[in-house]
């Protein structure tokens, strides 16, 4: 990696450098000294930027969180048909080649969250945070008469995010019965059962 000049830029570099060592070498594996020789820095000056190794998995887990809540949260306030919507959030539920790096990251901290505490917190956090997108689409959806939902929005939308890191797993797992193609079938399926509409994953329309 380059050398930044600025503190900014250093936060983002030793970030990158997080994600691809938990990615790597999974969470046990991951100490601030392979992050620091990743990112081309001596480990004693890791703190300087982040105080522990926490703080840096934190901001591994923040960077996710971007991915996956808040850029899918511009599109779920936007003014387009819930179906459009939805059909987005499930676009975006599945793991594809520019992300599957922070999509590995999630699931090394998912296996950990059965050990440590404060992993869990954040993958709920999380988790809760992609059911209220879809909660908010299926409510919409719901009143402008668009859907006609077989459960309450709240389990619904708690399945699909279920079933999307469920499928996420396993295409990252290298499953061979499965595929990208095969994934977006399963979650077009459990969409046309739960809202009463043939909806089918698709990217944002421009």
């Amino acid at each position: 990696m380059g050398r930044p000049r600025n503190q900014t830029a250093r936060r983002e570099q030793l970030i990158q450098a997080t994600l691809e060592t938990i990615a790597t070498r999974g969470l046990p594996g991951t100490t601030v000294k392979n992050i620091a020789e990743l990112a081309g820095i001596s480990p004693r000056l890791v703190p300087y930027y982040y105080p522990d190794l926490d703080s840096l998995v934190e901001a591994a887990h923040a960077a996710a969180t971007d991915r996956y809540y808040w850029a899918r949260r511009e599109v779920v306030a936007a003014e387009a048909p819930a179906t459009a919507r939805l059909s987005w959030l499930m676009y975006t539920g599945l793991p594809r080649d520019d992300d599957r790096l922070l999509s590995q990251v999630l699931n090394e901290m998912s296996v950990s969250g059965g050990r440590r505490r404060e992993h869990a917190v954040l993958m709920t956090s999380l988790f809760d945070r992609e059911v209220s997108l879809y909660v908010a689409v299926l409510e919409d959806g719901r009143s402008d008469g668009e859907f006609r939902l077989a459960e309450p929005p709240e389990l619904i939308a708690a399945n699909f995010v279920a079933l999307e890191d469920a499928l996420g797993l396993q295409l990252l797992g290298g499953n061979a019965s499965i595929d990208l193609r095969g994934a977006e079938q399963q979650l077009a399926s459990f969409a046309r059962l739960a809202t009463g509409v043939d909806v089918v994953a698709a990217p944002q329309p421009r």
